[in-house]
C-alpha cells in the first residue's frame, strides 16, 4: 500500500497541470525520512476524525508521520502536506529531550517572524492561530510557512543537517 501511494506521488507530475505547486522531490523526501526511522502511514483511522491532511506524533519513541491522501487524487496540497509534516519531524529532532511538546526550529525571533510573514498571508496566520491550540501555534505557523516556501529537496537537506539517523527516542505529544 505504501509503495502504491508513494508511486502515485511520483507519477502525478505527468498527470496534473504545470501550474499546480507540485514538488518532484516529494517521493525522495518521504524515502529519506523513512530511512531516518520515521514510520510513514497513509489513511489511518486518524484521517476519519480530523479535518487535517496529516499529522506528526511520537508514540513510544517512534516518530509517526500520517498522511491522509487519496492515492487516486494526488494534488499539490498532498505535496504541501508532506513538506509540512516532515517539518514537524525536523522540529522534533531539535526539540530538547526534556520537552513534552515540539519547539520551532528557528530560535531567533526576528528570523522566525521573517519566515512566517514572508511565507504566510495575514489571513492564513489568523486562521492557523484560530485552528490550533496555543501550545501548537508557533510550531504550526513555522511548518505551514516552511511548506509554502521551501522545496522538498531543501527540507530533505534540513533533515540531514538537523536529525540523527533513526530519530531520537523521546516522548513528544502529537501535533
Amino acid at each position: 500500500m505504501i509503495k502504491y501511494l508513494l508511486a502515485g506521488l511520483a507519477a502525478c507530475f505527468t498527470v496534473l497541470p504545470a501550474t499546480a505547486r507540485l514538488d518532484e522531490g516529494t517521493y525522495d523526501l518521504l524515502r529519506l525520512v523513512e530511512s531516518y526511522g520515521v514510520d510513514i502511514r497513509f489513511n489511518t483511522a486518524i484521517c476519519n476524525h480530523r479535518s487535517h491532511a496529516g499529522s506528526f506524533k511520537v508514540d513510544k519513541g517512534l516518530p509517526i508521520l500520517t498522511l491522509c491522501i487519496d492515492p487516486d487524487n494526488i494534488t499539490a496540497d498532498s505535496h504541501d502536506t508532506v513538506r509540512h509534516e516532515v517539518w514537524h519531524f525536523i522540529q522534533y529532532c531539535k526539540t530538547p529531550v526534556s520537552s513534552t511538546s515540539l519547539h520551532p526550529l528557528l530560535k531567533d525571533k526576528a528570523k522566525y517572524n521573517e519566515l512566517i510573514h514572508y511565507g504566510l498571508s495575514g489571513f492564513t496566520i489568523e486562521r492557523i492561530r484560530s485552528d490550533y491550540p496555543d501550545d501548537h501555534e508557533w510550531v504550526e505557523l513555522e511548518a505551514f510557512a516552511a511548506a509554502e516556501l521551501f522545496s522538498a529537496k531543501f527540507i530533505g537537506e534540513t533533515v540531514v543537517n538537523h536529525c540523527p539517523l533513526m530519530g531520537a527516542n523521546r516522548p513528544i505529544k502529537s501535533s
